[in-house]
């Protein structure tokens, strides 16, 4: 293939080359590009680069044969006088030569539009920085960027990649953020505790201190015998002894504890101590309701209600006295303590009531009521319905011999601390008869606020 040929066709690939460019730039400035129609569009620009170079090297290294020929032609006659008449073929292939570069040159400035032309500059410096130019001797030279040239280039890297919306840099090995997860702190903020949703029964209860494992307290019940009439020196007749019930009681010992290394003291700045010092105390609490909810029910034989109002009537008006009545607290499943809010009295007023007296709370009836959870009571489930009417102060006794709690430490030989409470108490069922326990059946409902009440 002549020179000539492979000129002609390199210039035609330039000037396709150009109009591919412009496009692919034009590409770039719209904001609504679309990523695959840039990236092909890219590629194509990079396959017609390819052909370019592929076509100098073609001709180069025809130029190269020429020059070889010329060599050899300079010892034969007939070589000289050709060399007379015209231009000797290695000065054709010189001219040729600088004609092609002249060309290629010129017509890369051409398709450029000027030094303006961001992306044609960038073809240029892409082509300079691959082609090798041969002297006459054969032997090789590279041209080399400088630094505003290599800045270029990067720069319109940088813009493609924004543009395409992909790396296209090797970052294999890389420092992450997982990497770096050791030198990175982490907050820990203060313990958030769940508030415990139901009033505990420890305090509705009478607790009295006691000094020995087991012991008694005697009850002295009240009596209906009456003075018997006197006459002048008759002889008074003795009365009736009275009734001493003996509250009996049995320590049990109740413990629980926490243990936590040393370690964990030292690597942490969170107050270990004081949050499961707190974690005793619930337990402790649900120990006592559940001793206490065992109190009320061992041995009462529930009263299946239909009607809850009339059943509650009952019992504060008949089944009580007067005084227990008046001291007597109602203590409601949640599910029964639903199903009596649903009421409203003659007058459209709820059948519960806020307890003004103490500004929490809620009274039934005007006696107060204290709501439970389900589950508390035992051998139910959620939505059972359970009352229990009692003077809580004299039906359940705690007697309490001490509570501990404390820190103690090992001999150092395992490193670790324990926090444990220590609790001696015997929660009691000090007077069955004031205790009344209203369940409610599948047909129960809440009833009528209707009728004399209390």
């Amino acid at each position: 293939m002549k020179i000539e040929t492979l000129q002609e066709e390199l210039t035609k690939n330039e000037a396709e080359l150009k109009a591919k460019t412009v496009a692919s730039r034009s590409l770039l400035d719209k904001e609504d590009s679309d990523i695959a129609e840039i990236k092909r569009s890219v590629d194509e620009v990079k396959e017609l680069r390819s052909k370019s170079d592929g076509l100098r090297e073609k001709i180069e290294a025809l130029k190269s044969l020429s020059d070889e020929e010329n060599r050899a032609s300079k010892t034969d006659p007939k070589g000289d006088s050709d060399k007379e008449d015209g231009d000797s073929p290695e000065e054709v292939g010189k001219n040729t030569t600088d004609s092609t570069k002249k060309q290629t040159k010129s017509d890369t400035r051409d398709d450029d539009g000027g030094s303006d032309d961001d992306s044609s500059d960038d073809s240029e410096l892409e082509e300079n920085s691959k082609i090798k130019t041969k002297n006459k001797r054969g032997s090789g030279k590279v041209k080399t960027l400088n630094k505003d040239k290599e800045l270029e280039i990067n720069k319109r890297d940088l813009f493609e990649t924004l543009k395409a919306g992909e790396v296209k840099r090797d970052v294999t090995g890389g420092i992450g953020l997982s990497d770096g997860s050791v030198l990175i702190p982490q907050d820990i903020l203060n313990v958030e505790h769940e508030t415990h949703q139901f009033p505990r029964l420890g305090s509705l209860v009478r607790t009295v201190s006691v000094k020995h494992t087991t012991g008694k307290l005697p009850v002295m019940w009240d009596t209906n015998e009456k003075l018997a009439a006197h006459t002048e020196y008759g002889t008074t007749a003795p009365g009736t002894k009275p009734t001493i019930v003996p509250i009996n009681w049995d320590l049990q010992t109740y413990t629980g504890a926490y243990v936590y290394s040393q370690d964990l003291l030292s690597d942490s700045d969170y107050d270990w101590q004081s949050e499961l010092a707190q974690s005793l105390i619930t337990l402790r609490d649900n120990t006592d309701d559940d001793l206490i909810i065992k109190a009320l029910t061992d041995g009462i034989t529930a009263v299946e209600a239909t009607d809850l109002v009339a059943a509650i009537k009952t019992a504060l008006n008949m089944t009580l006295k007067p005084n227990d009545s008046a001291a007597a607290s109602i203590v409601l499943s949640q599910s029964a303590f639903n199903a009596l809010d649903q009421l409203k009295d003659t007058q459209g007023r709820p059948l519960v009531q806020p307890d003004l007296t103490k500004g929490t709370g809620s009274t039934i009836l005007g006696k107060t009521v204290v709501v439970i959870d389900d589950t508390l009571f035992p051998n139910a489930k959620a939505g059972d319905v359970n009352i229990i009417i009692a003077p809580l102060q004299k039906a359940v006794i705690n007697f309490k011999n001490n509570e501990i709690t404390g820190k103690f430490m090992d001999t150092y030989d395992v490193w670790y601390q324990q926090l444990g409470i220590y609790l001696r108490e015997d929660v009691v069922q000090a007077r069955k008869d004031l205790i009344i326990n209203i369940k409610g059946t599948t047909n129960t409902t809440s009833g009528s606020t209707t009728g004399t009440g209390k």
